[in-house]
């Protein structure tokens, strides 16, 4: 039986990218986004592909949406949550508003998709929810506080929920990507009013991460790799930059560590 994958987000870079690549590998495909009008030909034309609009925080929108995905192809099996913005800036200087409008794309908007499609999971037995989360949900990247922010949300909303469904027979990934060349970058809101007195701060960036682009097709490849199998990991780094996250656990473990040995001094202390 072919199985149906949703993906969010899907009118460009990464989600675009993994709808073309789940359609040549037999999926049904539904691949989603606010404008479809602006949908790309490789996806509007292939015959696995329905396109269909999607805003991730208008639940009307989202419902209509997984409605439509089951009516073409029967159900939704695997839902890839690739819709986000970034926010960057650090917490003095970016707008309440835009914090706000941070969380509720790349949080609340991926929680309402998944509460979309987890009823039909549950009903069925089965089904694999795979979220995107970034370099910057696991390691703090200067001026980018919000986004950071947002994502390491979304590493513990998929982590909790792992093991929330996981009796029910349904499976959790978390997709950790390096740096990439998408269109991100077109999506990106900066602050109004730059401090300069933060601009030191964004120079730490090269000693912090590797910034060297990844391959989206070999990612995306690998995305599509682990969808819907009953062994799926519940990370899935892909591109760059590892090395250097392993390096920054390290330190929190170091931290730890440290902490264990204040607290046993100030314990005996008393």
């Amino acid at each position: 039986m072919t199985r149906t994958v949703l993906i969010t987000g899907a009118r460009s870079g990464f989600g675009a990218t993994l709808a073309t690549t789940f359609a040549d590998s037999g999926w049904n495909v539904v691949a989603t986004m606010r404008t479809p009008d602006r949908a790309q030909s490789a996806l509007r034309e292939h015959e696995r592909i329905l396109v269909a609009p999607l805003d991730v925080t208008d639940p009307a929108s989202i419902a209509e949406a997984v409605t439509a995905a089951e009516q073409r192809f029967g159900s939704v099996d695997v839902l890839v949550n690739a819709a986000g913005f970034v926010v960057q800036g650090t917490v003095e200087e970016i707008a309440l508003d835009s914090l706000r409008d941070q969380l509720e794309t790349n949080v609340v908007g991926t929680a309402a998709v998944i509460q979309a499609v987890l009823p039909g999971m549950r009903a069925r037995g089965n089904g694999h929810i795979i979220t995107f989360s970034s370099g910057a949900g696991l390691v703090g990247i200067p001026r980018m506080d919000a986004y950071a922010a947002s994502k390491f949300a979304v590493e513990g909303l998929s982590e909790s929920l792992a093991r929330s469904v996981a009796h029910l027979g349904i499976e959790v990934t978390i997709i950790e990507p390096g740096v990439f060349e998408t269109e991100l970058g077109s999506s990106v809101v900066s602050p109004a009013s730059p401090i300069e007195a933060y601009d030191p701060a964004a120079a730490q960036l090269p000693d912090l991460y590797d910034w060297t682009p990844g391959d989206l097709g070999a990612a995306a490849r690998a995305v599509e790799s682990v969808a819907g199998r009953p062994d799926a990991p519940l990370r899935l780094y892909v591109g760059h930059g590892l090395d250097d996250v392993r390096r920054h656990y390290g330190d929190r473990l170091k931290s730890w560590d440290r902490t264990a040995e204040i607290t046993a001094t100030t314990t005996s202390a008393s």
